[in-house]
Parts: structure tokens; sequence; C-alpha cells
């Protein structure tokens, strides 16, 4: 194949006009409660970011606020709190959503110490629970955590799986195995739109593919924090490569 067949063929499966841009109902993992976390600053931005979340048709949203002991030391009670702030906001605007609240925790210390003493755990869908780790490199316990939250009852979502570094490996077929050992342990995988659109650089969009051609996916999430997350993942969803997403069976629309 030429280098133009080749390009032309990437702008066929991945770029051309899709039909399945309103089919996202439920928008999960983002950052629109003010002031709480990374995402939206104040009121003014959680509404802006709300807005533009539903123009293709989204009708609820399930945002996730940060809670990390390092950093973002949200409670339940804070985040109730603050998503009754935005709900009364809504309704006082005429913006038709649904306006949920879960957490996106981080793994660590104070995680797992929440875990083992059973303390209350934010959760969405089939008490789902969304789970983070470092970036680079892979907690011990990962694995022993998601076990135990099984025990308890709950589903962890281990959440942009695409995203950690030390998964990535020099060839697809090792890095499907690293992803393998996670993924048959019962956690579901969710996917973040915006690792389709390359914004987090091309391994990463790379390994989203490569997850999803594998079948390796049950939930994508927004990951907003701004209103340029919105606008890049609202593109993709007037693509090809998002109705790819969307026959994999994402259980998003059941939440």
């Amino acid at each position: 194949m030429g280098i133009v067949s080749k390009i032309k063929d990437a702008f066929d499966r991945e770029k051309a006009p899709g039909k399945a841009a309103s089919a996202l109902e439920v928008d999960l993992h983002s950052h629109m409660l003010p002031g709480i976390d990374d995402g939206a600053k104040n009121l003014e931005d959680s509404l802006d970011l709300i807005e533009r979340t539903i123009k293709p048709g989204v009708k609820k949203i399930i945002t996730t606020p940060h809670i990390m002991f390092e950093f973002y030391r949200n409670t339940p009670e804070i985040i109730r709190e603050k998503l009754e702030f935005v709900q009364e906001a809504l309704q006082e605007r005429g913006i038709q959503v649904e306006l949920e609240a879960a957490a996106e925790y981080y793994l660590d210390d104070a995680f797992i110490g929440m875990v083992k003493n059973n303390e209350e755990l934010l959760t969405f869908g089939d008490k789902m629970i969304l789970i983070e780790t470092n970036y680079i490199q892979s907690h011990p316990e990962l694995l022993q955590v998601f076990f135990d939250l099984r025990i308890q009852g709950y589903n962890p979502v281990f959440a942009h799986p695409e995203r950690y570094a030390y998964l990535t490996k020099p060839r697809d077929k090792e890095t499907l195995a690293a992803y393998e050992r996670i993924f048959n342990s019962g956690a579901l995988f969710q996917l973040n739109l915006l690792s389709f659109t390359g914004y987090y650089g091309p391994q990463i969009k790379h390994t989203a593919n490569l997850l999803l051609k594998e079948g390796m996916i049950h939930l994508v999430g927004s990951d907003a924090h701004k209103s340029e997350h919105v606008r890049m993942i609202n593109k993709l969803k007037e693509t090809k490569l998002f109705e790819r997403i969307m026959d994999a069976g994402v259980l998003n629309n059941t939440l």
C-alpha cells in the first residue's frame, strides 16, 4: 500500500464522518464540580463544561472529582455539597441534564486504609468505583485492592489504563500480556475518549486503539477538566472511529 493509500485508509477509518455522535447518552469520569480539584475552577466553569458536554445528546453526566490524600482531600460530604450547589444552578438556568457525582480514587495508602476499614466509598452504576494509579509506577497492592473491593461487593473500574507507562512495553504482544493480567482479574477498563484523539500523545493513542481492537474496554470516559477537552471529544464523536468505540458494547448507557 502506497503512502497516499495509507493516509486515505487512516482517514476512512478514523476521521471520516460517522453517524454515532448522539449515541453516548451517559458521560462518565469528569471533573466538573467547582473548586475541589484540578477541573472546573468556579460555577461558571462547571456550567460551561456541562453545556458543552450535553450538546451532542448526552442526557446524564457522572462527574468524578479526585480523592487523593496528598492533593485533594475530598470527602463524600464535600462532593455532595458541591453537587447540590451545581444541581441548583442547573435548575435555575433551565439546563436539562441529570447530574450525579462519584469520585476518582487515587490508589495510595489512604485509599487502602479506607477499603480495609470499610469506609464509605462513592460509586456509580452497580457499585462501580473508579480507581487510578501513579502513571509511571504500578502500586504493589493493585490486584489485592481490586480483590478486596470485589469481596466487599464493589466493581472496581480501572481509570484510563491506556495512560499508564508501566503497562506499555516495546511490543504490542508484551503490552497486551501486561494488561491481560489486570483485565482478567475482573476489573472493568474505562478508556478515555481523549486518548483516541491523540491528546496525550501518539503512544497512548496507539495503546487505546490496541485495547479497543482486542475488546478490552468496558466503559469510556471524557475525563474532561476544561472546555478544550470537551471540544476535542465532541469532534471525535462525529467520526467513524467513535462509531467503532460505540460498537464495542461500552456500558455507559446502562448507568
